[in-house]
């Protein structure tokens, strides 16, 4: 029996995680910290919003959920409703840098409890270029 490789090492050193505050980003945000830790993969974690205003709430939790265990990139990007949406700017990201991954949670902060994938989940898994996983 041989050793065993950490082939995953390769397959996720470079991983985006979209975080919005609900408790299933928070999750992915776990579970990307948790690659961080055993494989060394560099995590982006990036939050997108049209009000601004509550960046700090959104930092807070980020850094109580990391909790010192990863060195992490946070990107805050602001865009306006009307001319782009979160998954376009998602999207974006995701093709303008070499990720090799997208942790994300399956449903955000929408009010419809009802639906098992959130939009901005499904349009990411659909469109990107990478592998995704989403985390309930």
């Amino acid at each position: 029996m041989s050793e065993p490789s950490y082939f995953v090492s390769f397959w996720l050193r470079k991983i985006l995680v979209p975080v919005d505050g609900s408790e299933n980003s928070l999750r992915a945000l776990d579970l990307a910290v948790d690659f961080g830790m055993r494989y060394g993969s560099k995590i982006t974690i990036i939050h997108i919003c049209s009000d601004c205003n509550n960046t700090n709430d959104i930092q807070s939790l980020i850094e109580k959920r990391v909790n010192n265990k990863i060195e992490y990139d946070l990107k805050i990007v602001k865009i306006n409703i009307k001319e782009s949406s979160v998954s376009n700017e998602i999207l974006k990201v995701i093709n303008e840098e070499p990720y090799d991954a997208v942790i994300m949670g399956a449903r955000g902060t929408s009010l419809n409890s009802d639906i098992n994938i959130g939009s901005t989940a499904l349009a990411i898994s659909i469109n990107a270029p990478v592998s995704v996983i989403l985390v309930r």
